[in-house]
């Protein structure tokens, strides 16, 4: 979930590529070269439309978006689950809910592959709102696009949720 590792990626896969199949070596640095660009200009798009919510605090469904949180360099506080296989213990929840009210946090977002009723409890008295993050974009169509949607839906649901007026 960062364009930057995401172009380390393509020029990894350009240069297997073109070492296994040097007679079509062009077209595979010319593709690279083209992927590349796209990936810079989603990444300036994303820091500029994540740029106004970089402060706001906010909670996870689990810990799956640290590459993100790390590359627009936003203000997650915490996750829900530890693992997103294994429901928290009402210690955790009780810790999540404590730390929401500590740091202010203004939103908690649940996954749509997880129980919503799970995030529903834990903002329950708060005052943080709820929305859905996904990572990995289970409703996206595959094809060439997909990534640059998964990308621009995250943040999209960030700044809707970070953004709203309380």
């Amino acid at each position: 979930l960062d364009p930057g590792n995401a172009a380390a990626m393509v020029r990894a896969i350009v240069a297997a590529l073109a070492a296994a199949d040097p007679v079509n070596r062009p077209r595979y640095r010319a593709n690279g070269a083209a992927m590349s660009a796209r990936l810079a200009r989603l990444d300036a798009e994303l820091d500029t439309k994540l740029a106004p919510v970089r402060a706001k605090p906010f909670i996870v469904f689990h810990d799956a978006y640290r590459y993100f949180e790390h590359r627009y360099r936003l203000a997650a506080v915490g996750s829900i689950a530890v693992a997103p296989d294994r429901a928290p213990g009402a210690r955790r929840l009780v810790a999540i809910r404590r730390t929401i009210r500590a740091r202010n946090a203004a939103c908690v977002f649940a996954e749509p592959q997880f129980r919503p009723t799970l995030t529903a409890t834990v903002i329950e008295g708060t005052g943080a709102r709820r929305a859905t993050l996904d990572p990995i974009g289970g409703s996206i169509a595959p094809g060439e696009d997909a990534y640059f949607k998964l990308m621009r839906a995250l943040a999209r649901n960030l700044v809707a949720c970070l953004s709203a007026t309380p």
